[in-house]
């Protein structure tokens, strides 16, 4: 096995190279429609690995608080940190109709299918739309995920057979966002 620095790297490859990770006919398909910023590279002038355009999220090595180097996720790369408070990424919308049923939908992730209430990102763009306070904040995973998730409660009418009952959501669901939007709001009092 081979070893080189990064900074031995970007010598090696030249300034301004970016390695892509994206397989061959993905990667060819996107340059020939000019969608260069829609790739995912390595990036070895910062050691990250991002899309051209730095949506959705970053990996790289960070220096912990707590004084030792950690890979980490670095959701919304392009978002900088607000004069005051903290860094919003994305949010969860959480929509309660007046017979207490939570609005749910299915989704597709990495280890398969997730139930879900309405979790999206700043790049996604199904960011809650009227700007105001969230009434939680929460951290995915403050140790290894930058950024701060909020969530909204909106009180709308659905029919039921959109929804479920918030403990039941949370017994069935195993998406960490929804089920903490619940429980951040105080929905499993009832």
């Amino acid at each position: 096995m081979r070893f080189v620095l990064l900074r031995d790297a970007m010598q090696i490859l030249g300034a301004h190279t970016q390695i892509l990770l994206e397989p061959k006919e993905v990667s060819g398909a996107k340059i020939g429609a000019g969608k260069n910023h829609e790739l995912w590279v390595f990036d070895p002038e910062n050691g990250t690995i991002r899309r051209g355009d730095n949506k959705f999220h970053a990996c790289g090595l960070v220096l912990h608080p707590g004084g030792w180097h950690a890979a980490a996720i670095i959701e919304e790369p392009s978002i900088l940190p607000p004069e005051q408070g903290p860094r919003i990424i994305g949010h969860v919308i959480v929509d309660v109709n007046p017979r207490g049923y939570v609005r749910v939908r299915t989704n597709k992730g990495l280890n398969g299918d997730i139930l879900e209430l309405k979790p999206s990102s700043i790049s996604k763009g199904e960011i809650e739309s009227s700007r105001r306070t969230p009434d939680a904040l929460f951290e995915a995973n403050p140790q290894r995920i930058s950024g701060t998730i909020a969530v909204f409660r909106n009180d709308v009418e659905f029919p039921d057979k959109e929804g479920m009952n918030p403990s039941e959501f949370v017994f069935r669901s195993t998406d960490a966002r929804s089920i903490t939007a619940i429980a951040k709001l105080g929905l499993l009092a009832r």
